[in-house]
């Protein structure tokens, strides 16, 4: 339940000595004054307002009666009353034939005031459940989830709809201003209805989760919902962020599958398309599995593949024409449009690869090993292994 705090009771009395122009007290259920007009009345004890308490209702107070009551002035004084249980008093000081007039609407002004700070309260109240309940999905394993569908019946969430996980982070350099930014990212999204639950993971992430309620194609522009979600926040003129989508899923087992896609995506794609601010974990199956891959002997070995065709393609140029090769599936005139390029010249180049690497980009398999190359290069660069006991071995 509510209670009238010093900051609310103050906040009252201020409203409303701008309507009426009469000093104003607002007294706790004790009988202490602790919002007043004139400061010099704070925290003293006011038996006129005892005594509407214990009437919980009005009590006025002319000339004489002040000069036998502690700590009051002439005027009127009426129980403020909150879910049926008389919280406090509120008094008007001044003449009770001029003054009793406003009695009921600044008696009213303050319930309403109340009524609102409970709401308030509540709704702040039920946004930390549901972030505590977000940061527990998203630190869970399949252990919790028996815990985890408890917690969601207690805030009223419905986890058996299909959602997706994403992920924002800060791109760039995280300082003094990250925090602020995130905390302004989540209240331009907060209660959106296509925005379940999100919550400030760290200083430069934020986590949320959207129903999943249109079905998107592989390699297609990005989906209605995060174009939006991007496009306010170009309005707003916030830091740039980077969008990680995860696959959809159901359940709390699906949610906790969800975000761990979405994070693997993240990692892959900021290591391996850095150029891009958006991912889509259903665009990406083979990078995002090179994020798990784990140090072995075979990882080692594509890394050295890879750093031996770096260093024989200084100009990037090779590298270049083996990622459209295989974003464009091998077709050679799209490849040759795209990099503005003859034919000729991307057939010497496709040559070229094989020569430096040892490896046919023409072939599948020799293309899919030089491209797991790039992957887990670009991701050992962006997170360097220090205990990797196969580095410097061969």
């Amino acid at each position: 339940m509510s209670r009238l705090t010093k900051e609310l009771a103050q906040e009252i009395v201020t409203r409303t000595m701008q309507v009426i122009h009469y000093n104003v007290n607002v007294m706790d259920e004790r009988g202490r004054i602790i919002g007043s007009g004139d400061r010099s009345r704070l925290y003293q004890k006011h038996e006129g307002a005892l005594i509407a308490i214990e009437r919980k209702g009005r009590f006025e107070i002319d000339e004489e009666s002040a000069r036998k009551l502690q700590g009051v002035l002439p005027g009127t004084n009426l129980a403020i009353q909150f879910q049926g249980e008389v919280v406090g008093v509120i008094g008007i000081t001044g003449d009770p034939n001029e003054v009793t007039k406003y009695g009921e609407l600044v008696k009213m002004t303050a319930e309403m005031y109340l009524e609102q700070a409970d709401l308030l309260e509540k709704a702040q109240w039920d946004k930390r459940m549901k972030e505590d309940f977000l940061l527990s999905v998203i630190h869970a394993d399949r252990k919790d989830i028996a815990m985890l569908r408890i917690q969601a019946e207690r805030i009223g969430f419905h986890p058996d709809k299909a959602r997706v996980a994403c992920i924002m982070e800060l791109r760039g350099e995280h300082d003094a201003d990250s925090l602020p930014t995130l905390k302004r990212v989540v209240e331009l999204l907060e209660g959106r209805q296509t925005i379940d639950l999100i919550a400030i993971r760290n200083t430069h992430q934020i986590v949320l989760f959207k129903p999943h309620l249109h079905p998107r194609q592989p390699n297609t522009d990005i989906c209605e919902g995060i174009g939006q979600i991007r496009r306010l926040l170009e309005d707003k003129q916030i830091a740039p962020l980077c969008i990680a989508v995860g696959k959809a899923y159901s359940g709390i087992d699906g949610m906790i599958a969800s975000y761990r896609s979405a994070q693997d995506t993240m990692r892959a794609g900021q290591a391996i398309l850095p150029d891009q601010t958006v991912y889509y974990g259903e665009d990406m199956p083979n990078e995002t599995v090179s994020a798990n891959v784990k140090p072995s002997w075979v990882v080692e070995e594509l890394h050295q593949l890879w750093r031996g065709f770096v260093q024989e393609d200084k100009s990037g140029e090779l590298q270049q024409t083996l990622q459209a090769y295989y974003e464009e599936n091998g077709e050679q005139q799209r490849v040759a449009e795209r990099l503005a390029i003859h034919r000729n010249t991307l057939r010497y180049r496709l040559q070229r690869i094989h020569d430096v690497a040892g490896k046919d980009p023409k072939r599948f398999r020799d293309l899919y090993t030089l491209m797991t190359a790039r992957w887990l290069s670009a991701l050992e660069e962006k997170e360097p292994e220090t205990d990797n006991v196969w580095k410097g071995q061969s």
